[in-house]
């Protein structure tokens, strides 16, 4: 009698991993759409020109310059000094302009002076962050 249920134990997990691998395999041998295809260089390139404009003009607001930026400015922010030191480190390593750290959080600390009924951080970073000059036009 025990043998069957040997059987069973050692065949079930093998059937079941056979089953697990096939699944992929065959949702991998699917052809894409051809409309697909077409759409999406299309939709690419304007989107291209408008980071090279702002990546050289602006090279702060490039999408990993203002990610990193964004985040040490909120690390500081924090008091967290050693993690936003951490992330300094890479974004000089993507050639971030560093003389726009200072800039905007001086417009955070300022901005939450003058307006301390504003509790949303991220709000105030990112508003900082995209144009930190104009906190100081506002005065």
């Amino acid at each position: 009698m025990r043998r069957p249920f040997t059987a069973f134990l050692t065949a079930g997990p093998a059937v079941a991993a056979c089953l697990f691998l096939a699944l992929p395999a065959s949702s991998q041998s699917r052809a894409p759409e051809a409309g697909a295809a077409t759409k999406a260089p299309a939709a690419a390139k304007p989107t291209t020109a408008s980071k090279d404009k702002w990546s050289a003009t602006q090279p702060e607001r490039r999408a990993e310059c203002a990610w990193i930026g964004q985040r040490i400015i909120s690390l500081l922010w924090r008091d967290d000094v050693n993690t936003a030191s951490a992330q300094t480190r890479f974004y000089e390593r993507f050639g971030c302009p560093e003389e726009h750290l200072p800039v905007a959080f001086r417009c955070v600390i300022e901005q939450s002076e003058s307006q301390p009924e504003q509790n949303d951080l991220n709000a105030r970073v990112y508003a900082c962050w995209m144009a930190p000059e104009a906190r100081d036009m506002e005065r």
